[in-house]
């Protein structure tokens, strides 16, 4: 988009310019900026930057326009300045950018002379911490972030930062690793019994279970020596999981372990499921059919409720694969009738009266 708005104040036949006349311009080429909020965000962006170097000038009476984040409403074009962006860098600038040290990559600095002027003194940090680097601590990407840039989500939301370091890191082609910064994940909350004592020892039963009130009972059984034979339960708290099992290692999960996951009896929590097991196939997440088959035989198809609110169809393999062919046909005669059984279903007064009755061997 800031190439093509560029094009389009350079182009426009008069010395001043409207927003709305650029947004004219865009539409005609088929870009509408109010059907798509991101492309506002990135038209609001790119004026703004426009002012700042100089290339778009308010008007004295400019007045600020609400529907463009408050930016002035006219401007005057200089034209003179669009002409020397981009721009050779000057020979002292061009020496300076030949002398980073490796493994930075100038190839793309060296044809956007106007973009390394921009981001020369974030481009000198990095090129400072690369030649001590071996002096240097492996900090978090956000302390890293701040340290090189001045805001701590430079690297991580860039889109939410004042300056966006991780598409200078791109342009220099620098990884994570070249500036000694490290990935921390979101903690998940997990309970365990014997999950430590056992390691390298005994095999190890990891349930995930989508909802708090469920874990919650789940944890209780498993503590209180009900639910024998499962070593930790993890808080999985829908969708976060696909990001948050990454923390697994950290609490000394290995993909030898076995790992059941246990959610609601919905497109939605079939979903989760499926994507949690496609992002981390080696550690071979299966469903705790056990628990899907209780709360189905204690409902049955029967009791599943109408959907609260839509949900987005999706396959139901590989979740399915895992179920006998009736247990599976009650799913699919669930989940295709848009409708529902929570986990809730199974309750702590089912645990304490029926005890384990083999659910744990055959999760």
């Amino acid at each position: 988009m800031d190439r093509l708005i560029r094009t389009i104040v350079f182009e426009h036949k008069n010395k001043r310019i409207h927003l709305t006349e650029i947004e004219s311009a865009l539409k005609e080429r088929g870009i509408n900026l109010f059907a798509d909020q991101s492309r506002q965000h990135k038209f609001i962006k790119t004026v703004d930057t426009f002012i700042a170097r100089g290339i778009l000038e308010p008007l004295k009476g400019a007045q600020p326009l609400q529907q463009y984040g408050g930016l002035p409403d006219r401007y005057t074009i200089r034209r003179d300045v669009i002409a020397g962006v981009g721009a050779p860098l000057s020979p002292e600038h061009r020496n300076e950018l030949v002398s980073l040290s490796p493994p930075i990559n100038i190839d793309y600095y060296a044809t956007h002379g106007d973009e390394y002027l921009r981001d020369r003194n974030h481009i000198l940090r990095i090129n400072d911490l690369i030649l001590r680097r071996g002096e240097c601590e492996v900090l978090t990407v956000n302390e890293r972030s701040y340290e090189l840039f001045g805001d701590e989500k430079a690297l991580a939301m860039p889109d939410e930062a004042s300056v966006k370091g991780a598409l200078i890191l791109r342009n220099l082609r620098l990884t994570l690793v070249d500036i000694r910064a490290k990935q921390v994940y979101e903690p998940f909350f997990w309970i365990e019994k014997d999950f430590l004592n056992l390691q390298g020892k005994a095999e190890r039963t990891v349930l995930i279970v989508e909802n708090k009130d469920t874990f919650w009972t789940l944890q209780q059984a498993v503590m209180d020596g009900v639910l024998a034979g499962i070593h930790l339960v993890i808080y999985g708290e829908g969708n976060a999981i696909l990001k948050k099992f990454e923390y697994i290692e950290t609490v000394g999960g290995v993909p030898d372990d076995r790992y059941r996951y246990f959610g609601d009896i919905d497109r939605e929590g079939i979903s989760i499921y499926n994507r949690l097991r496609a992002r981390y196939p080696e550690y071979d997440i299966r469903p705790a059919t056990a628990l899907y088959a209780f709360i189905l035989q204690k409902a049955g198809p029967a009791g599943a409720r109408p959907l609260r609110r839509p949900q987005r169809a999706g396959t139901l393999s590989p979740f399915l694969d895992f179920f006998d062919a009736e247990t599976g046909d009650a799913i699919r005669q669930i989940v295709t009738a848009e409708r529902y059984l929570p986990q809730e279903v199974l309750n702590a007064t089912d645990l304490s009266r029926f005890g384990d009755g083999g659910l744990t061997s055959a999760l």
